[in-house]
């Protein structure tokens, strides 16, 4: 699932007249610049917003020396708080919620204006939810609280609000965490994350306590920087997906072999000619869920019997979906931003039992029951041997019991905690 984070979320028209007159790498410029000036740490919100901010802090400091709590935990995000989705910064304020500390989840705004459903509300045991604006301008109050414990901040994306507060942070004694979720600087490149800065990217990486980054691409991306960047993958929860190994280990009834993919379908990094190039292929039906199709492929895809678009779909619903699927799809673009990421949905595949066929992303052709290929015929061949493998009961578990018992997010945050205790 992509985020809201990487979307171009400001008015087409304005945008599409700029890149006119100027050249897109010149509006993104200028976009950006206009992000940085709007989230230094000079802002003025309303005395409404400062008392609901108070009644938040005075809430974490209660919840802190009433419960006993070991801290409290900063985490950014790009999305509001969901209990079910599978998203890291989610999991991550979960384990800590559910292991003694006070968590205070900020959720990125794009403009003060911009109203967020669950602010200043107590979204899960020990997590407060608040918008960024009111955060930034009270962001010092939190040296007031009366609590002392083991305090982390965390930035989950690199955005200069964020290294505008670290002073303030290591003044305050909290331990300052960078933790690379994404190749920021690619996206950026193709037109998504209009607020990135590679300038303000490196300092947070500098100036950060520990850094952590979801791949050893990434890791080895700043090693010029540190080289003492972590590789905490991603991972999954038992709990969200629900019944384990459930995909379909018998023929279907059309004969065909059920492939499918969950996840944002934009062609920006999806190989899109893979997939048609399977469609056509009578053999194969594709399963697609997600958001961010392009509208010239959504129409092409309803001339084809043996594909269906299913939209959104809500998290709990995947799994009726993968048991009707026999070979799970990461057919990604080969460049510099698909070979960085870890994508969440490799786990959920492995863990519902899907055998799994991927491109662009070589390092997750190591994990067990997945095929890295580099081209289209190997990418469908790497489907029906997955299937014939499938079918003739031949596929071996045990790796990947041990490599999913390493992969739960309670285990990548363990290390990660760890760390920070150190």
């Amino acid at each position: 699932m992509m985020y809201k984070l990487k979307q171009l979320s400001i008015g087409a028209g304005k945008v599409y007249n700029s890149i006119r007159k100027t050249g897109v790498k010149n509006t993104l410029l200028t976009i950006k610049g206009r992000f940085d000036a709007k989230y230094s740490t000079n802002i003025k919100i309303s005395q409404e917003e400062t008392d609901l901010m108070n009644g938040v802090y005075k809430n974490l400091n209660d919840l802190i020396l009433d419960k006993k709590l070991k801290g409290l935990v900063v985490i950014t995000s790009a999305m509001e708080f969901e209990e079910v989705y599978n998203q890291r910064t989610i999991n991550l304020a979960k384990y800590y919620s559910e292991n003694d500390y006070a968590v205070l989840y900020v959720v990125w705004q794009w403009q003060s204006s911009e109203k967020l459903e669950k602010s200043y509300q107590n979204v899960y045991e020990n997590i407060y939810q608040v918008p960024l604006f009111p955060f930034i301008a009270t962001v010092q109050a939190l040296g007031a609280l009366q609590f002392k414990g083991e305090n982390s901040f965390f930035v989950t994306f690199p955005a200069k609000a964020f290294l505008n507060m670290f002073q303030i942070f290591h003044q305050m004694g909290y331990k300052v965490v960078y933790d690379i979720m994404d190749e920021w600087e690619e996206f950026y490149k193709v037109g998504h994350a209009p607020w990135y800065n590679k300038k303000v990217e490196e300092e947070i990486t500098k100036q950060a306590g520990l850094v952590f980054a979801v791949s050893k691409p990434l890791s080895e991306k700043f090693n010029y920087i540190r080289e003492d960047i972590y590789v905490v993958g991603n991972g999954f929860s038992e709990k969200l997906s629900g019944e384990k190994d459930i995909a379909l280990k018998t023929p279907a009834e059309d004969g065909r072999i059920h492939t499918g993919y969950f996840g944002h379908l934009t062609d920006s990094w999806l190989d899109w000619d893979i997939l048609i190039e399977m469609i056509k292929e009578d053999k194969f039906f594709i399963h697609l869920i997600g958001y961010g199709i392009p509208e010239r492929l959504e129409k092409e895809l309803k001339t084809y019997e043996n594909v269906r678009y299913y939209g959104k779909v809500h998290p709990s619903e995947l799994s009726a979906h993968v048991k009707k699927w026999h070979v799970g799809l990461i057919p990604f673009k080969k460049s510099a931003l698909s070979q960085a990421v870890d994508p969440i949905k490799i786990y959920e595949y492995l863990y519902f039992g899907l055998p799994t066929v991927s491109s662009g992303i070589p390092h997750i052709g190591a994990y067990p029951h997945v095929t890295h290929a580099d081209h289209s015929a190997e990418f469908k061949a790497a489907v029906e041997k997955a299937y014939q493998q499938l079918m003739a009961d031949e596929v071996k578990n045990a790796d990947l019991e041990a490599f999913l018992a390493k992969s739960t997010w309670e285990k990548r945050f363990e290390f990660i905690e760890d760390k920070l205790l150190d």
